[in-house]
């Protein structure tokens, strides 16, 4: 058994295990709108497609966090528990359908968001790459920017007023100009684990891939390696604060960009996203679903969530 099925057989054994009820929200079915389903799924499955956890977000209306995984796109309510599932209507050219699982999402304003992804055609009847996609109401609708079809963003990044995604699997990344409508293609180190940009500087980039961290300083244009750890996550919140959150959990931060860095603390479990609202403010999602906090600029790491195995 492969696919769908066993994904869904593996997320009920798991939903099992862990003993969890439905918690409160909208109805599931309301034909597009995002809503806190009940929870039919963890919100990540170790087990299922990689990758187990495609972004994390905040949203900056209301400084939530939001975790797109295997099993949904999730969103963590003030003083909640538990995530509530986010599923909505992308309206494309080739027709509509419903998405949530195995997307990959970056908020640009409150409630904005660009994202991308790969969900089961048989599941959703859309096309298994989705491009780049646009939401202007916190993922209730999505609508068809460009590359449906042809282009899966493992990462998307929005300095300035370019777009830059990393294509999936593949040594490349593309730059638009134009609020991701064209691109050109830049050549990547290898296939990109994580991306960051400056945020006062859009020509400096960091990237991590399964042979270590790079840095670019002319936007993709060339790059150097600087560091052989592997597989490791980024967050740039503040020019002096790039965060690198390494296998087995250790945190690293940068003062100059990715040149050197320096032990900050450690999240005490395997990684699997990170990101920063601001220099101080840092979460993590384990690989067992643990969502960990940090108000301390990663010196220490408070469990937001508890893994729900």
């Amino acid at each position: 058994m492969a696919g769908p099925a066993r994904r869904r057989i593996l997320a009920l054994a798991l939903l099992a295990a862990a003993g969890l009820g439905g918690c409160g929200g909208d109805d599931p079915g309301t034909g597009g709108q995002a809503s806190g389903e009940a929870l039919a799924v963890p919100w990540l499955d170790p087990d299922g497609e990689f990758p187990v956890v495609g972004s994390l977000a905040v949203n900056p209306a209301d400084d939530t966090l939001w975790m797109a995984t295997n099993t949904g796109l999730f969103r963590l309510p003030p003083g909640a528990r538990r995530p509530e599932r986010v599923t909505g209507t992308l309206t494309t050219p080739d027709g509509a359908g419903q998405i949530s699982a195995q997307l990959v999402v970056e908020f640009t304003g409150p409630d904005e968001l660009l994202g991308s992804g790969h969900p089961a055609a048989d599941e959703t009847g859309l096309p298994t790459a989705l491009g780049l996609i646009r939401s202007s109401d916190a993922a209730k609708s999505w609508t068809s920017v460009s590359e449906l079809g042809t282009a899966d963003f493992h990462v998307i990044e929005r300095p300035g007023d370019q777009v830059v995604g990393a294509l999936s699997g593949q040594s490349q990344v593309r730059v638009s100009e134009d609020e991701g409508r064209t691109w050109t293609t830049r050549a990547a180190p290898g296939a990109l684990i994580d991306l960051a940009v400056d945020p006062k500087a859009p020509d400096r980039w960091v990237a991590t891939t399964a042979d270590g961290v790079f840095v670019s300083g002319d936007g993709g244009g060339t790059w150097r390696p600087v560091d052989p750890t592997p597989n490791s996550y980024l967050a740039w919140p503040a020019p002096d604060a790039l965060y690198r959150l390494d296998p087995g959990g250790p945190l690293q931060r940068s003062r100059d960009g990715g040149r050197r860095w320096e032990d900050v603390g450690d999240t005490g479990g395997e990684p699997q996203g990170l990101t920063a609202p601001d220099p101080d403010t840092l979460y993590a999602v384990l690989i067992d679903g643990t969502v960990a906090r940090s108000a301390d600029s990663g010196r220490s790491w408070t469990t937001e969530v508890a893994s729900p195995r």
